[in-house]
């Protein structure tokens, strides 16, 4: 069994990034600093498969693409993150290389755990602002409550669920579901 290091000697970037061998387990770069995970929780993949069939077929409707966590966002030479899930509009197509995304896409979506709540919450919620995300969901399985982040307003939630109500977001005109229902299996 070989054991995965992290050099934290150094500050990392996209250079450097790219050296690592491909991965299906999370692997991020925040300001520098590399982020790996083990994989996520059933709970984490049945929320995230029910939203991925809900975003998907959104988009094949009104042209965007939906995707599902790894796929890197290269935000700046020291930022590469890998939302859960990710949307990007028909208009924004063109930032969709081989290698993944070449800018914020319209919406990233986290499903969180005790272990990332900080990160995705702050570090990452900052980055998505600065660089042009739209639209920000943060799951929290945990304590079953939705938060949407409209950064074109204020830094507050636009929606706050918890445990139940209708999920609508203000980037995807039409996308209405049942929060409930994501965790469903």
């Amino acid at each position: 069994m070989v054991t995965a290091t992290i050099d934290r000697s150094k500050e990392w970037t996209v250079d450097d990034f790219l050296q690592l061998e491909e991965s299906n387990l999370p692997c991020e770069l925040i300001n520098g600093e590399l982020f790996m995970s083990p994989a996520p929780s059933f709970t984490h993949q049945i929320i995230s498969g029910n939203l991925y069939d809900l975003l998907r077929a959104y988009a094949r409707k009104h042209g965007g693409l939906a995707m599902f966590s790894p796929v890197d966002v290269f935000l700046d030479k020291k930022n590469v993150l890998q939302p859960d899930l990710l949307y990007v509009a028909k208009d924004n197509l063109g930032i969709i290389s081989e290698r993944g995304l070449n800018a914020a896409p319209d919406l990233a979506v986290e499903i969180i755990s005790p272990s990332n709540s900080f990160k995705d919450r702050n570090q990452k919620r900052k980055l998505y602002q600065k660089f042009g995300v739209k639209e920000y969901w943060i799951i929290d399985p945990g304590n079953k409550t939705l938060e949407i982040y409209d950064f074109s307003m204020e830094d507050t939630p636009i929606l706050y669920l918890a445990e139940e109500g209708t999920v609508v977001s203000q980037l995807l005109p039409g996308l209405t579901f049942s929060f409930e229902g994501l965790f469903l299996r």
